[in-house]
């Protein structure tokens, strides 16, 4: 399980991943790529090789600009294992078991998204 916790400051932060600073196309990649060897997949009879994790990747850039203030930038790219119908896929055991709680997981993630653009509406209204 994440912890997940909003810090002063830092805004919402997992605890416990691991932030590295890259500098250059090839460390980068070769980051990437780390990730990419850890995400768990599985076979279903839908699939043969169907995301059983969700996995995301954050890139923060920061620029210096000639008038010496700093820009930053946050680029997230999520790739969220898929929904599935239990009967489709004909699994069975722990990949019925993941299946559940990548089906939850992702109503889960569809409620907060939902709340978070409820709220910007309400914002948007107030101004």
């Amino acid at each position: 399980d994440l912890k997940i916790q909003q810090l002063p400051g830092h805004g919402v932060v997992v605890v416990g991943l691991t932030e590295i600073n890259v500098t250059s196309k090839e460390d980068t990649l070769k980051l990437i790529n780390t990730g990419l060897s850890q995400r768990t997949v599985g076979a279903t009879a839908m699939n043969s090789e169907s995301s059983r994790s969700h996995c995301i990747f954050t890139f923060k850039t920061s620029i210096a600009g000639a008038d010496g203030l700093t820009r930053q930038s946050h680029t997230h790219l999520v790739d969220l294992a898929g929904s599935e119908r239990a009967g489709r896929t004909q699994a069975l055991g722990d990949r019925l078991k993941e299946g559940a709680a990548i089906n939850k997981s992702l109503t889960t993630l569809s409620v907060v998204i939902r709340s978070l653009a409820e709220n910007a509406e309400g914002s948007a209204k107030r101004a």
